[in-house]
């Protein structure tokens, strides 16, 4: 008997639960006809493990939900000493934590194989804003690799001569990493001496590893430079041609298509009404979704008022968001 092949989706980051609503059943719908056999692979950043708190049980409920596989690298936005007490499973070869029964974040250095190919995973990157941020609560240091898990991606590589189809990683090699116009990042935040540069590692990989195709997020771009592709809100499919060098495509997301619509200011007003719509700063939903609802006024009366294009605008931007939310919660 025949065993049907998994199919393979692989996005950007998501910052649970910023970035969440690409992922909903409207936006992303080709997900709808998926089952959990397949799998969808988010380039770092996914943001699942946090404080550990009802927040996280709710989100990693609701992608539990969807009706397929999801597994991550690591970025740095990432709780990285919560995730380390979820259990190590083994995970089509690689070692991951299981953090349910259907989502799964890939240890770093790991080697998943899906479909007869290779998945080289490696988490992970340089936050660009540590100084807003506090250490422990909001920022870690292992969101830099150690030796050790350097030694494990260099020992899996080997097994395989460093042929390898496809990679996974969240951060860039340096030269791309430059070619973005970011200085090469400094280790100053780091105990000295326990962390490796994750760039110039990730650099390293580019030059003695052949692959198919390389995968990462952080830059929140959808770009393709020297090699590597960087995800944000796209999701491509793994679709191996004749051609070895056409091995994904982009899947259609409506997410782009719900922030772009465009409404007149009476079609606002009339769905402002219907749905009963409160606005506040920044933000326009149900009464019940507001935690301050004292500040929150009926959107409509916003409308009873001279509006500039730019006021009328920014509502338009705010009830799209608003209705990306309102299509997750309704997930």
């Amino acid at each position: 008997m025949t065993t049907k092949k998994s199919r393979v989706f692989i996005t950007g980051d998501i910052h649970c639960p910023i970035d969440i609503d690409k992922l909903n059943s409207k936006c992303f719908d080709e997900g709808n006809n998926l089952t959990k056999n397949d799998i969808l692979i988010i380039c770092g950043d996914a943001g699942f493990v946090w404080n550990g708190g009802n927040r996280d049980k709710k989100w990693i409920e609701w992608i539990s939900r969807r009706p397929w596989t999801t597994v991550y690298v690591d970025g740095n936005h990432e709780n990285h000493n919560l995730l380390k007490t979820y259990p190590v499973i083994d995970f089509f070869g690689a070692k991951a934590h299981k953090i349910s029964d259907s989502l799964f974040h890939i240890k770093r250095g790991e080697i998943m194989t899906i479909n007869d190919e290779t998945y080289f995973c490696f988490g992970g990157a340089f936050s660009h804003d540590i100084e807003y941020r506090i250490e422990n609560i909001s920022w870690w240091q292992d969101e830099l690799p150690v030796q050790e898990e350097i030694d494990n991606a260099i020992a899996n590589l080997k097994k395989y001569h460093n042929q390898i189809n496809y990679i996974i990683t969240h951060d860039v090699p340096s030269s791309i990493n430059m070619h973005l116009g970011y200085n090469i990042p400094i280790m100053d935040y780091y105990t000295h001496g326990k962390y490796i540069h994750l760039c110039n590692f990730l650099q390293n990989i580019l030059e003695s590893v052949n692959f198919d195709a390389w995968f990462a997020g952080h830059y929140h771009i959808n770009k393709l430079i020297g090699g590597v592709q960087i995800l944000y809100q796209d999701i491509i499919e793994i679709k191996r041609t004749n051609d070895s060098y056409q091995c994904y495509e982009k899947v259609k997301n409506k997410i782009n298509e719900i922030n772009s619509k465009k409404y007149t200011k009476e079609e606002l007003e009339e769905l402002f009404k219907e749905e009963k719509l409160y606005i506040s700063y920044q933000k326009i939903d149900t009464i019940d979704n507001f935690g301050y609802g004292e500040n929150a006024i009926e959107a409509e009366k916003f409308f009873d008022v001279e509006t500039t294009e730019d006021e009328l605008d920014a509502v338009m931007a705010l009830y799209n968001s608003y209705l990306l939310k309102k299509y997750t919660r309704e997930d």
